[in-house]
Parts: C-alpha cells; sequence; structure tokens
C-alpha cells in the first residue's frame, strides 16, 4: 500500500512539474500585444521651472524600437499635472515630441507630489499597446525635476 502511495505521488510530482507554465511570458489584458519592441522618453533638460523665461517647459520624444514593421503607430502621452502645450492633459500624435509644461488653464500651478509623464506606442491597426513607459517629475521648491 505504502509503494502504491508512493508511486502515485510521484506521478502527480510529474504531472505538476511538466504542466508549469512561464510565469512570465503570462499577460492577462489583451489590449496589449506580446512583442520584444520597447520605448523610451528622452528630454531636452533635467529641470525646468515656469519662472524661467527661455525655456517654455520640458521637450519630451519617444524612441522606439522594434524588430517589426508597423504600418501606422500611435503614441499617446498622458499626464495628471500640468499640461502639454497647446493641447492639454492628453496627447494622441505619430511620434514628435511634446513639451510639458507646469501650466493649466494658461495658469501656473504648483505641484506638491511626483508624477509620472505616461507613454504607450500603440498598432493603430490592431490598437494593440506595443510599449509603453513613464517618467517621473519631482517637484522641487518651484522646480520640476526629471527622475530616471
Amino acid at each position: 500500500m505504502k509503494k502504491l502511495f508512493l508511486i502515485l505521488g510521484f506521478i502527480l510530482i510529474l504531472l505538476v512539474g511538466c504542466n508549469k507554465t512561464n510565469d512570465t511570458a503570462t499577460i492577462t489584458n489583451d489590449t496589449v500585444a506580446t512583442t520584444n519592441d520597447t520605448v523610451t522618453i528622452t528630454t531636452d533638460r533635467n529641470s525646468y521651472t515656469p519662472a524661467m523665461s527661455s525655456a517654455r517647459g520640458i521637450t519630451m520624444s519617444p524612441n522606439f524600437k522594434s524588430e517589426k514593421n508597423y504600418a501606422k503607430l500611435e503614441y499617446h502621452w498622458i499626464t495628471n499635472y500640468g499640461e502639454f502645450i497647446g493641447v492639454g492633459k492628453e496627447v494622441k500624435n505619430q511620434g514628435e515630441a511634446v513639451i510639458w509644461s507646469a501650466i493649466e488653464n494658461d495658469k501656473v500651478v504648483d505641484i506638491k507630489d511626483s508624477f509620472d509623464i505616461r507613454l504607450e506606442v500603440i498598432d493603430s491597426e490592431s490598437q494593440k499597446i506595443l510599449a509603453n513607459t513613464k517618467l517621473t517629475i519631482i517637484p522641487n521648491n518651484g522646480f520640476y525635476e526629471i527622475k530616471y
């Protein structure tokens, strides 16, 4: 009887071990594509203050890398604080740079907490998110500093 339990236990261990999946490859959101595509954000400066007369804001450019060719991509920029100059808190474009500023509705805002600028690269045909990233901005006595 002990041998029977031992054999059944051994078989159960083999079955469980053989059926184990790779957890890192599991994606539950079906709007996110499973590719090796990456995106980063490049900025023209490490800090900014609305008091600087020479700088309108922080210019941000997307850097998308892919081994595939896509017919048309959409870049979706989002901020909770400040605005992208001329377009508001959310921008969809074809990869052009955007300028973030600590100005909302034509008035300088005093942002107290750190926040993220988020960027998603979307395949326009399938509407799948190919890559995403974020850039953190830290308020510091009227200055806004990029955290890398």
